[in-house]
C-alpha cells in the first residue's frame, strides 16, 4: 500500500451533533450507532472527505462523495432519511453512512462477528425484486477510522 502524504480532512460538514442529537437519531432509526460513527458525528456532521479515493487490493475502487449527517445539505445525504430509504434494499445488519458519486453506499456492519467494519453496497448488483442480499456487499476495512485514514488522492 502506498504511503499517504496527507491526513484525511472532512470538508463542507454541518454543525457537529450533540450526544442528545445522536440519541434522537438512534431512537428514530431504531439502531444503536457504532461508537466510531458517534465520534465522527460529534466531530463532523457529515461532509466530504479529502482525499476521497477508495483503493481496494491496490487498485482504484471508487470514491466517497459524502458522508451522511443529520439534516446535512439535502435529503440525499441525511443519515436518517438514507437509512429509511435503503431499508428494503440493504440487509438490516448494515447501516448506511456515506455514498459514492455513482450512488453506491458505504455501510457499517452491525453483525457481531465484524461489528463496525466498513462494507460497500453496489447498487447495480442489488436485488430490487425481493429480500436484500449480501452478493453485492464488499468488505473494505475493519473499522470506520481505518477506512477514513485509508483514503487516498490516487491509488498506486
Amino acid at each position: 500500500m502506498r504511503e499517504r502524504a496527507m491526513e484525511t480532512e472532512i470538508i463542507e460538514s454541518a454543525v457537529p451533533l450533540s450526544e442528545s442529537d445522536i440519541e434522537r437519531i438512534e431512537e428514530r432509526i431504531g439502531i444503536k450507532l457504532p461508537s466510531e460513527l458517534k465520534m465522527f458525528l460529534l466531530k463532523s456532521n457529515g461532509g466530504k472527505p479529502k482525499p476521497d479515493t477508495v483503493c481496494f487490493e491496490g487498485e482504484y475502487f471508487d470514491s466517497v462523495a459524502f458522508f451522511y449527517g443529520e439534516e446535512f445539505r439535502s435529503y440525499v445525504s441525511d443519515l436518517i432519511l438514507s437509512t429509511e430509504n435503503y431499508r428494503d434494499l440493504i440487509p438490516g445488519h448494515y447501516l448506511p453512512f456515506g455514498e459514492s458519486l455513482g450512488g453506491n453506499v458505504y455501510c457499517l456492519s452491525l453483525k457481531d462477528e465484524d461489528y463496525g467494519a466498513v462494507y460497500y453496497w453496489d447498487h447495480e448488483m442489488a436485488n430490487y425484486d425481493g429480500e436484500p442480499w449480501e452478493e453485492n456487499m464488499t468488505k473494505l476495512s475493519n473499522a470506520l477510522s481505518e477506512f477514513i485514514d485509508g483514503l487516498h488522492e490516487e491509488c498506486a
